[in-house]
């Protein structure tokens, strides 16, 4: 076998998290006294004419925007309905919504990044074209000297980016006028967003938007060649130190993964159309990327469910993965960013093997360390639950913990924690407090199958218990078979029982567990009636038995959060078991497809 087990990249160095927590909370503090005392000076009367200069008489470039069109979200927004990530709002047609209280600040971020408008794009009705105007218009008079949101770095390049990508479609029929006042807001914002990048103070992805989006200001506005060159340099230096070496992104979140590609393959079109050199590092990134964001996708083209992401639109994916310079054949092991794929006739499981993400970027992670997913053909059958997007707090905490991932817990229990502490999550944000510090993996690989063999210890500290997950998967992709330990780590033992007995939260030295195994909702379940197996029935008729050595198995309601939206019922399989401190204990099981078998058309 070879040693696989992930490697962190040098821009993500191995601390202490607890030293992270101290070093962060200071800086942030530091940064965010820095940021207020900037918005006081930003936002006065004297500081917006200092934006003035000579006002472009056109657009340069109008840039192709790759991300999916939705008509419902059109239909949405022209009724007054506002969804988007972090809440729903349903106002009055009188009501702009640059007025209404947002359900959050990622809500409101959303709004004032303007994304949306690439759902008007393809509609040509004047009720469409009056109700962009509407909107557009309200913004410039409310929000277009300053708000405390719209006007963060990160959402500012959002909105730029929209609207150089859309312009057209804002100043379509324009009078001259209406030209003017959007013309100047555009080269007050890029003034803007030219002094504010160097201090902005998001992190990760954010970083990435801000630098995109200077880099298109100097693009597609007469003399912007100190932006475009400040952009472009700021650009590479984040792909530097975001992008592992396996191409994934340090958030390990592939959601992620997509956006960031659909940005800068779209900067590269307009670096090209313009004449202007590509950076080569800029090409070497997405030559990188893109078979990262192949190696995520699921049998049906989409997204697998991950560390935050969601399933995404197949058609955005595959308008990256069709070009000629992202058609890199994709790869079996991405070490660095942490996850295994195992593709076998129409068989294709993709397992979570890294730590979590180190500090800021780990906001949006989820605690679902060898959980895995599965699909055949293009159905999904295995899933995780996927982030809460639309709902609440209580929704988003619950959707990244371990019980929503097909992987096991014990006592209930994630294997990492989240920061929970009011003051110190609004500082830093939810980010992952503790988690599973050794993550190991190997491989083999023959003309029989595919074997993994995963660990990790985020149950160490707490229950004496590392967790180990072993997968077979034949080559024909008809028969998967696993076996999931629990045992104490050869070289320390386990923990003391009475340390044991204080986190698990109940008497005795007896520690409770639970395998899991999401199903989606279009898979039919039916379990035996002596609890030894379930019968599983895919959408296209394909049968497949699960089977466990465990008794007790059962089959419980389970939410599926893949498409962003508000959840889809489905179901899950669930196999209970206790174990003792110390006491190892081995839970195997297997899915086999029931080729031609009468079993299936029982269900």
């Amino acid at each position: 076998m070879t040693d696989v087990s992930f490697k962190p990249s040098s821009t993500a160095p191995v601390t202490s998290p607890h030293g992270e927590l101290v070093t962060d909370l200071a800086q942030e503090s530091l940064s965010r006294a820095a940021t207020a005392l900037r918005t006081l000076s930003f936002r006065s009367l004297p500081y917006h004419p200092s934006l003035s200069g000579p006002l472009p008489d056109r657009i340069v470039y109008f840039p192709v925007d790759f991300a999916p069109r939705s008509p419902q979200t059109r239909l949405d927004l022209m009724s007054h309905r506002y969804v988007f990530p972090g809440g729903l709002v349903q106002a009055n047609g009188q009501t702009p919504p640059w007025r209404l209280v947002p359900p959050s600040e990622e809500w409101a971020e959303a709004l004032h990044g303007f994304s949306w408008l690439r759902h008007f794009e393809s509609n040509r009705d004047q009720n469409a074209k009056d109700h962009i105007h509407w909107l557009m218009s309200t913004w410039l008079k409310e929000c277009g000297q300053w708000h405390s949101i719209g006007w963060r770095p990160p959402v500012l390049a959002r909105r730029l980016i929209s609207w150089f990508m859309h312009s057209k479609l804002i100043l379509r029929e324009a009078d001259l006028v209406w030209r003017s006042m959007v013309l100047r807001s555009l080269v007050h914002q890029a003034r803007y967003l030219f002094r504010a990048a160097k201090w902005a103070s998001c992190e990760g992805e954010g970083k990435i938007v801000v630098a995109t989006g200077l880099s298109f200001s100097g693009l597609c506005l007469p003399d912007g060649a100190h932006r475009l060159e400040r952009g472009l340099a700021m650009l590479i230096r984040e792909l530097d130190r975001q992008i592992l070496p396996d191409g994934g992104h340090i958030s390990r979140d592939p959601s992620v993964q997509l956006a960031i590609l659909l940005d800068i393959v779209s900067l590269k079109d307009a670096l090209v159309e313009q004449n202007y050199p590509v950076p080569d590092n800029l090409q070497d990134m997405i030559g990188r990327m893109a078979p990262m964001l192949r190696f995520f996708r699921m049998g049906d083209g989409r997204l697998a469910l991950f560390n935050g992401s969601a399933e995404e639109d197949g058609g955005a994916i595959e308008s990256i993965l069709s070009r000629p310079d992202t058609r890199a054949k994709t790869y079996s092991q991405a070490p660095y960013s942490g996850y295994q794929r195992i593709k076998a006739g129409r068989t294709c499981l993709i397992m979570d093997t890294g730590r979590a993400p180190r500090r800021g970027f780990s906001r949006h992670a989820h605690a679902g360390c060898l959980s895995f997913e599965m699909s055949v053909g293009r159905h999904r059958l295995i899933v995780n639950c996927g982030a809460a997007v639309l709902q609440g707090e209580a929704w988003k905490n619950a959707a990244r913990a371990t019980a929503a991932h097909s992987t096991i817990t014990l006592a209930d229990k994630s294997s990492a924690t989240m920061i929970k502490h009011p003051f110190i999550a609004g500082l830093l944000g939810p980010r992952i407090a503790a988690g599973p510090e050794k993550v190991t993996c190997l491989r083999e690989e023959n003309e029989e199958g595919i074997w993994l063999l995963g660990s990790h210890d985020g149950y160490q500290q707490r229950f004496g218990l590392l967790h180990e997950r072993r997968l077979y998967v034949r080559s024909n992709g008809e028969d998967v078979r696993g076996e999931d330990s629990l045992h104490p780590p050869s070289q320390t033992g386990a923990l003391a029982p009475k340390r044991v007995r204080r986190a698990a939260g109940h008497k005795g030295t007896a520690i409770p567990f639970t395998l899991r195994f999401h199903l989606h909702p279009e898979v039919k379940a039916s379990l035996a009636r002596d609890a030894s197996r379930v019968l599983l029935l895919l959408p296209n008729g394909d049968g497949w038995r699960f089977q466990t050595n465990q008794p007790g198995i059962s089959l419980e309601e389970s939410v599926y959060l893949g498409k962003g939206d508000v959840g889809r019922r489905s179901f899950q399989i669930t196999v209970p078991g206790i174990t003792g401190v110390g006491e190892p204990c081995a839970i195997k099981w297997a899915l086999r497809r029931l080729s031609g078998s009468p079993e299936a058309g029982r269900l």
